[in-house]
């Protein structure tokens, strides 16, 4: 199985406790907000302009939710791998960092695996089983847990036009790579759900808005240079989905940080969000 590759982000471990840490609880508890329990499990695409930092000071800055943020990044990693990493699993079980159990447990699967899953039943089955795993590590550590499984986005076009091999692994065409990512996700949530009825699970559509805000809006630069990992506004972008996924409409509504990006960057892509409620609707289906 290939592995994400192209990047300057190390192979390294990342683990943090509080990720967008310190600041973000100090404020929330000052602030008499609604606390939630965030912990990442993911690799680079997660670990690009630390996008767990960035769904914390989303959320903090609409004023919906209070975050506690915690991650655990691995560079390529797949979800099979954190079910059986023991750091992982550590904090996992010791909560968030104010003692208590997460609330919400985000995971993101390799994004060549992502694909591929869709058309090989051995990927298929590396990809259902890690998620599933990991869906019942989760609820022994926190029964009402949120399962948020993040789903990826294909790679920029130009990487086909260059005859990219890891482009062309996961599809004949950038629309074919999208489909196949949104098939094998949808298939590991359900899967989960048959192996634990009753268990909350969500598929943040991650990709799919990446697709309509790359479609509606072509020049907004939302890929890093090599095609493959988000720029500063792609981090963004993900980040209010997620924190959309989790607190809802408002969030992406109220949310006020734009980072380091224009302004006018931010409010197209948010834009796009709340113009298509349906890309939330029917994600994972």
């Amino acid at each position: 199985m290939n592995t994400d590759s192209g990047t300057s982000w190390s192979r390294r471990r990342v683990m943090t406790a509080a990720l967008a840490g310190f600041g973000c609880r100090v404020a929330a508890e000052e602030g008499g907000l609604p606390h939630v329990r965030i912990l990442f499990l993911g690799n680079s695409y997660t670990a690009g302009h630390s996008v767990p930092a960035m769904v914390g000071e989303v959320l903090l800055s609409s004023q919906v939710l209070a975050p506690h943020i915690g991650s655990y990044l691995q560079s390529s990693y797949r979800l099979a791998q954190h079910a059986a990493d023991p750091d992982a699993l550590k904090l996992l079980k010791q909560g968030a960092d104010d003692g208590r159990p997460w609330d919400v447990l985000v995971v993101q699967e390799q994004s060549i695996l992502s694909s591929v899953a869709a058309v090989n039943e051995e990927a298929r089955q590396m990809m259902n089983e890690g998620f599933t795993k990991l869906v019942a590590l989760a609820l022994e550590a926190n029964p009402k847990m949120l399962i948020v499984d993040f789903q990826v986005w294909a790679r920029h076009a130009r990487l086909w036009k260059e005859q990219s091999r890891e482009a062309l692994s996961t599809g004949r065409t950038p629309a074919e790579a999208h489909t196949r990512i949104r098939l094998a996700n949808a298939r590991a949530a359900q899967a989960a759900r048959e192996k634990h009825p009753g268990a909350s699970i969500l598929v943040s559509p991650v990709g799919d808005f990446w697709w309509l805000v790359a479609d509606t809006y072509p020049a907004l630069p939302l890929y890093s240079d090599d095609g493959t990992h988000p720029d500063m506004l792609g981090a963004i972008l993900t980040a209010l989905i997620i924190a959309g996924t989790i607190g809802g409409r408002a969030v992406i509504e109220n949310s006020t940080w734009i980072g380091e990006c224009p302004f006018d960057q931010v409010e197209r892509v948010k834009k796009v969000l709340l113009d298509h409620p349906e890309v939330f609707k029917n994600a994972g289906k």
